[in-house]
């Protein structure tokens, strides 16, 4: 009897590596995780990835399933033509890696790289809040922001692999100075970390909030998870700063329905999961801003797959790479 045809998924990020074996009808049938920490150089990681990835065939061929490629998604500036790595700010062990032609002496699969955020919106496109959508913005919300673009039922990757970088839109030309140099960055007002900064900064100039014991006690304690519970505990400094999220996002998302006509943005990652604290303020900066586009044609909508997105988008590349050979 002839083995079923199944891929892997990996969604290697700066906190957990994730993997899955993934059916051609997007059905993860199993998964493995570890923490990146375990990884802090790149021989090791690559090491690691080699060996998480033969275990994925034992229990492959245990099921009876042949693998038939890898999919891998890391944050960060990827060039997926090269398969290299150049830029991953939270799992510096990527920076500068040629992670493809590393891995390729070890496992006997073809990889294929690509940003993660890029298989977030792939993976929402194809089994999630983008399906009946050939054109679609996703946008992730975590420690930074990220952005995947999806044109005519694609994955838009621009040139050298930098389109949808939208949490570097500049949404305030006078605003703080974000990593990539920039001034005023969406992801300096939408993303968990420069939320969790503007909170401690508000709290130092004497706002109130039931923050300010946890504050005054570890400032470190704050992080992003810990804005979202006091932001659906109605604490007015949390809210206050769902609501700049908010205004921020619906402001970038004016700025590329307004380039492309889009009219589907699906918005995820676990700073997302406030969606209720700032759905109202995007809103409202949207309708403020489109002018030459009716605002009731896009649809924003929170992201269905969760953790996963990113693992099926992962999956699907190599589906379609699979296809078209």
């Amino acid at each position: 009897m002839a083995l079923e045809p199944v891929v892997v998924g990996i969604d290697l990020g700066g906190t957990n590596d994730r993997l899955a074996l993934v059916s051609r009808e997007g059905e993860i049938l199993a998964r493995w995780e570890r923490a990146t920490a375990s990884m802090p150089d790149q021989e090791t990681l690559v090491a690691g990835l080699a060996a998480d990835l033969l275990k994925c065939e034992t229990e492959a061929l245990s099921r009876r399933l042949a693998i038939k490629g890898v999919g891998l998604g890391v944050p960060g500036r990827v060039l997926p033509q090269e398969g290299r790595v150049a830029f991953s700010p939270n799992v510096p062990a990527l920076n500068d890696c040629p992670i493809v032609k590393l891995l390729k002496p070890r496992v006997p699969w073809r990889v294929f790289l690509e940003n993660d955020a890029n298989l977030f919106a792939l993976g929402e496109h194809w089994l999630g809040a983008g399906v009946d959508s050939p054109q679609m913005l996703g946008i992730t919300l975590g420690t930074g922001v990220g952005g995947g673009l999806i044109l005519d039922g694609r994955l838009w990757p621009g040139t050298a692999g930098t389109a949808a970088e939208i949490g570097h839109i500049t949404v305030d030309p006078e605003g703080k100075r974000c990593r990539c140099g920039n001034r005023g960055c969406l992801e300096t007002v939408a993303s968990a970390s420069w939320a969790v900064a503007w909170v401690k900064e508000q709290l130092a100039q004497g706002a109130g909030s039931w923050l300010r014991e946890l504050w005054e006690a570890d400032p470190e304690a704050i992080h992003g998870e810990t804005l979202v519970v006091a932001a659906q505990h109605r604490d007015p400094l949390a809210g206050r700063a769902f609501d700049r999220v908010g205004r921020g996002v619906g402001l970038a998302i004016a700025t590329v329905v307004h380039l492309l006509g889009l009219s589907r943005v699906v918005i995820g990652g676990r700073f997302a999961r406030a969606w209720e604290m700032f759905e109202l303020s995007m809103a409202e900066e949207l309708h403020r801003r489109l002018t030459m586009f009716p605002p009731e044609a896009v649809s924003i909508r929170p992201a269905k797959l969760g953790d996963d997105a990113g693992l099926l988008g992962a999956a699907h590349l190599v589906w379609d790479a699979v296809a078209e050979e």
